[in-house]
């Protein structure tokens, strides 16, 4: 997952598995849980950008993409986002991959993924499919990508959202995803200090200039969120609940961090499993979610986010300096 929340040294257990997705639509039109807004980012040191004006498409995304734009086009969200995690089984997993550049830039990668990258990616690609030409689905892409990425679209390493839990509130405030945990069987919730990054400077290597150190160990300073979360023992009669698409974070009481990782649920005749971009595995399928949640390091429980249509990335979506 996009750091922090890939933590240096977490192992992540996996199992591979077989299962494909058909479900129910349960909780169909829940409204956004009522909480807490995390603390707004701090003004930038200097009032300074430091990004690169274009977006880079790695390797062959643009051509990743315009193929899995037509392959998905007509088929319901939930059943896309399933798809389309389908069409990036076996790629590569490549950690930190936003980080390679002294200038932060809008960079999209169907290449290779993180956890987050995964989902973030095909969130925007499930938003671009209903379009007119291929160039025009590429577009809505990138701008869908920024939109979720990054505060107010505004590409900086400051803007840039580096815990789960504040992309998530983001993704709700912005139409992206509902919460659905507060509403699931057996919910519970914590509050939690978000300062893993600043706790671990060296470990980050955008941070290791003056002015990226200075602006996140400033937001961190009182940075805390209402999490909610289903306890891992309440699992089991959440699932009913659950249907293909849906997003899943596993929460974790590693200190500082929010979520250690995340991933696509796909469901079929009952069967829960995940599909997620996995260190040392690339992206895998994980039978039995509920199995598989219980034996990651440290998690102490999951939260599910339901994905929805967006067309904001048609014109909407705001530009650096705008």
């Amino acid at each position: 997952m996009r750091k922090p929340t890939l933590l240096l040294g977490l192992t992540v257990l996996i199992t591979a598995g077989a299962s494909f997705a058909a479900a129910n639509l349960l909780l169909r039109n829940v409204a956004p849980a009522s909480r807490s807004v995390a603390a707004a980012p701090p003004p930038l040191p200097g009032g300074v950008a430091l990004a690169e004006p274009s977006p880079k498409f790695v390797g062959e995304t643009r051509v990743l993409a315009m193929e899995a734009i037509d392959a998905t086009a007509w088929a319901p969200m939930n059943q896309a986002l399933v798809q389309l995690a389908r069409r990036f089984l076996d790629y590569p997993f490549k950690g930190f991959s936003l980080d390679g550049g002294p200038k932060e830039q809008l960079v999209l990668d169907l290449t290779n993924f993180d956890c987050l990258l995964f989902v973030e990616q095909l969130l925007a690609l499930s938003n671009s499919r209903k379009v007119d030409t291929q160039d025009e689905g590429v577009e809505r892409f990138t701008q869908h990508v920024r939109r979720l990425r990054y505060v107010d679209g505004e590409v900086d390493y400051c803007r840039r959202q580096h815990y789960f839990s504040r992309w998530a509130e983001a993704a709700e405030r912005n139409g992206y995803v509902v919460n659905l945990t507060p509403f699931l069987p057996g919910a519970s919730s914590r509050t939690v200090p978000l300062n893993f990054m600043s706790n671990h400077i060296k470990s980050y290597k955008p941070m290791q200039l003056a002015r990226n150190r200075q602006c996140i160990t400033e937001l961190e300073k009182d940075l805390v969120v209402n999490q909610p979360y289903i306890p891992l023992a309440a699992l089991p009669g959440v699932l009913p609940s659950l249907r293909s698409g849906d997003i899943f974070a596993l929460v974790t009481k590693v200190p500082g961090l929010d979520v250690t990782h995340v991933g696509f649920l796909e469901k079929r005749d009952g069967v829960i499993d995940a599909i997620h971009a996995a260190e040392g595995a690339g992206v895998i399928r994980s039978e039995n979610f509920a199995k598989y949640a219980g034996r990651v390091q440290d998690v102490i429980g999951v939260a599910i986010y339901r994905p929805r249509p967006n067309d904001g990335g048609k014109g909407s979506v705001a530009k650096p300096g705008g």
